[in-house]
């Protein structure tokens, strides 16, 4: 059986040097012989030691979880015994099913002993469930969400039942041990809306995110961090590499803070391509199935009659062609994807181009979260604000680039995301992000895009508030 051991201050004499499973059995022993008026004594292999053996183990609270550490057979050594001699060693049994090896049937004097041990009415027992108070650090908790914090009432209404097996009482008692919830470290909900699959695992510190490693993103990361966006963007924590040597962009989850998150991406600017990117392809330009098919998949009247003889289409042909259908080429932005807490989520926005029908994805989004809408337009004022002064963003193209839309119960928040096809302008060549692009003047559109956010938003709100003026009349 595996068991997690956590050291507690305790008063009086330190036991013997042994493992922390015979420890723990040692005091249990020692426990219940008090309780019966007898003298404690040690298992019977332990080391003979009048000093060590004479006085009974005094037991108080923990007074420090910092200390836990993972045992899978509780073989210590007798050094790391030793260095815990002044500690009495909480013991918490992993495999909670109703089996214990170490409760044997053929042991029914132990299995008695600790019957008698677990039966405290007064908390006069040395093993009494300590309360326990919620705790503010963010990383863990010491009331789980399985449980509820003990009450004098609920204590009584317990008392008052029918006395369970020992073990199930010494199982009560250590799931309220309060260092135990230091295992419960908290898990992030791992939403990918849009990107390549694969492209996203777990940071390996609590709190963050690997990407997979893109040279001009890691650049641009760089230089944001010395810029007056850094609040917008998620933090850059460093170059990270794996065991297997792949390299990856440590970043901020930008989804630590919130609770049963609402997400949406929503890519911005009037085109999510580069320039170079259309050049190369109209170099060599071939006909692709691939993009034949995805293309008569959304809109089969979309290929000429030509194409459709061919069956295929080139990619500059497909690249503009995706940009028109969707909100992009007319608003400055698409939707990319729309994840809700109850984890319903779509990508179904390829084809969603009015401006009322963003609204309607914009009020689904929001639905049920009153207080997101404003949070939502002073977040995008500040980004505009930012945007207008910032010297990255006067020097950079930014293609491709998202706003992240996060939202729970309480919170709301928007990150400027994914910076992959981002490049620096050409040297003296400046663009306003606003003017209408054409082929070499490197415009992006991105405040068309947010523009039109705040202006979305704010016609969700004012409606929203219509609906409640007249509910109220």
């Amino acid at each position: 059986m595996s068991f997690s051991v956590s050291s507690a201050l305790v008063e009086g004499v330190g036991p013997p040097k042994r493992n922390a499973a015979a420890c723990y059995v040692a005091q249990l022993r020692a426990f219940a012989q008090r309780r019966a008026g007898g003298a404690a004594s040690w298992p019977d292999d332990a080391p003979d030691s009048d000093d060590e053996t004479s006085t009974p183990w005094r037991s108080q609270r923990c007074a420090s979880s910092d200390s836990a550490v993972d045992c899978d057979e509780c073989e210590d050594d007798v050094d790391a015994a030793a260095a815990r001699a002044w500690r009495t060693p909480s013991v918490v049994v992993s495999d909670f099913s109703d089996e214990t090896p170490w409760l044997a049937d053929d042991d029914d004097e132990r299995s008695r002993r600790l019957s008698q041990l677990s039966d405290c009415s007064s908390c006069g027992g040395s093993l009494c469930a300590p309360q326990r108070k919620t705790s503010d650090c963010s990383t863990c908790s010491s009331v789980s969400g399985d449980e509820e914090p003990s009450s004098p009432t609920s204590d009584a209404t317990f008392n008052r039942q029918s006395k369970p097996s020992g073990w199930r009482k010494l199982r009560s008692i250590v799931q309220w041990t309060p260092f135990f919830q230091t295992y419960k470290k908290k898990r992030y909900l791992w939403i990918q809306l849009a990107g390549h699959q694969g492209n996203f695992k777990a940071g390996p510190e609590q709190g963050t995110i690997l990407k997979k490693l893109c040279p001009k993103e890691e650049l641009c990361f760089q230089a944001l961090m010395r810029d007056v966006l850094r609040p917008y963007v998620p933090e850059y924590k460093g170059h990270f590499t794996a065991d297997d040597g792949e390299q990856y962009l440590q970043l901020q989850d930008l989804l630590g803070d919130f609770t049963s998150p609402c997400v949406m991406d929503c890519k911005i600017g009037v085109r999510t391509y580069l320039e170079d990117e259309l050049a190369k392809a109209k170099e060599k330009p071939k006909l692709r199935r691939d993009m034949y098919d995805k293309m008569i998949q959304i809109d089969s009247q979309a290929p000429t009659d030509e194409e459709h003889r061919l069956k295929g289409v080139t990619k500059p042909r497909y690249m503009v062609w995706r940009e028109t259908i969707s909100s992009t080429a007319t608003l400055g932005f698409r939707i990319e994807g729309i994840r809700q807490a109850d984890g319903r989520s779509s990508k179904d926005f390829k084809t969603t181009k009015a401006r009322e029908q963003v609204a309607d994805a914009f009020r689904e989004f929001t639905a049920g979260y009153p207080h997101a809408i404003p949070k939502y337009i002073q977040r995008l004022k500040a980004i505009r604000a930012t945007l207008e002064v910032s010297e990255f963003f006067a020097g950079h193209e930014v293609i491709g680039s998202s706003l992240l839309f996060v939202h729970d119960a309480t919170n709301a928040n928007v990150w400027l995301i994914d910076f992959a096809k981002t490049t620096r302008l050409p040297s003296g060549l400046a663009i306003d992000h606003a003017s209408r692009w054409v082929v070499g003047n490197h415009e992006d559109g991105y405040l068309v895009g947010v523009n039109n956010l705040l202006s979305i938003f704010k016609q969700v709100q004012q409606q929203h508030q219509q609906q409640q003026q007249q509910q109220s009349s």
